[in-house]
């Protein structure tokens, strides 16, 4: 019984993280935090850039931030997936082939534990800045980068929950008293009495 007992009140907290899991925000990010971009925040370049910078306030983490340059249809000009950190300057290469308007959304880590995100936007080739970017698409472009569980971290959360579920019933199980049977070791005991010759035993 104290085997269900623990079952049942182990379930449902497996159960509540599993749903909180996916729910759960990522851990709370501060304002913009950019104090500089190259190229500069509504530029119109009449060439390429061979890559973008961020300047920030603190020192931001490479490893932890993300980066990206996307055109106006959603496609990235990345030429890695990770920025590089010089200081406080997170730098990212890029390769754009054609004119448009480019948007820099990103996420960043710093070292101090905190966090920002942003976007800059500048145009290449079409001779006038790029238009304020609309707010769902800003918001859209940088909550791609930020950093959270994601559902297959969940569903192992829930596995490795399961799995603790099962080895503590096979513990119960397994430390289960069994029935007492004879005592192999003890003495025989009496024999039973028989009614003797011209005994019979009353109805």
């Amino acid at each position: 019984m104290a085997g269900h007992h623990l079952i049942r009140a182990v379930v449902p907290a497996v159960l509540t993280v599993a749903l909180a899991v996916p729910a759960a925000p990522a851990a709370a990010s501060g304002g913009d935090d950019a104090t500089a971009s190259v190229p500069a925040d509504g530029a119109a370049l009449s060439a390429a850039p061979a890559h973008v910078e961020l300047t920030f306030s603190r020192v931001p983490v490479a490893a932890r931030s993300h980066l990206a340059v996307v055109t106006e249809d959603g496609r990235r000009v990345n030429r890695s997936d990770t920025p590089t950190a010089a200081g406080r300057r997170l730098v990212q290469a890029v390769s754009i082939q054609r004119p448009g308007v480019f948007t820099i959304a990103y996420h960043v880590e710093f070292a101090d534990g905190g966090e920002a995100q942003g976007s800059r936007r500048f145009s290449v080739g079409t001779g006038v800045p790029p238009p304020a970017a609309p707010v769902p698409a800003e918001a859209a472009a940088v909550s791609e980068h930020q950093h959270g569980v994601d559902p297959v971290s969940a569903v192992l959360l829930v596995v490795d929950g399961l799995v603790v579920l099962g080895a503590v019933a096979m513990l119960l199980r397994t430390r289960r008293p069994r029935h007492a049977g004879p005592d192999p070791s003890a003495p025989p005991g009496p024999p039973a009495a028989h009614p003797g010759p011209g005994i019979r035993p009353v109805p």
